[in-house]
C-alpha cells in the first residue's frame, strides 16, 4: 500500500485473510490464486503479487 500512498494513487484494501467474502472475490478475479495482493482495477484483474515477475 505504500507505492500507492506515495504515488498519491486512491485505492480500497480489503482483508482477503479474515474477511470470507472479500476472500471469495479475490479468488473469483484471481482464478483461485491466493497470492496476496491482488490487484484489480475498475473492476479487472490485473495480477496477483507484486513487480515482474510478480511476488507475494
Amino acid at each position: 500500500m505504500a507505492f500507492y500512498d506515495a504515488a498519491g494513487t486512491p485505492y480500497t484494501a480489503y482483508d482477503a485473510q479474515n474477511d470470507r467474502d472479500a476472500r471469495a472475490k479475490m479468488f473469483a478475479y484471481s482464478g483461485g490464486d491466493p497470492t496476496v495482493p491482488a490487484i484489480v482495477v475498475n473492476g479487472s484483474y490485473v495480477q496477483s503479487g507484486w513487480g515482474s515477475p510478480p511476488q507475494g
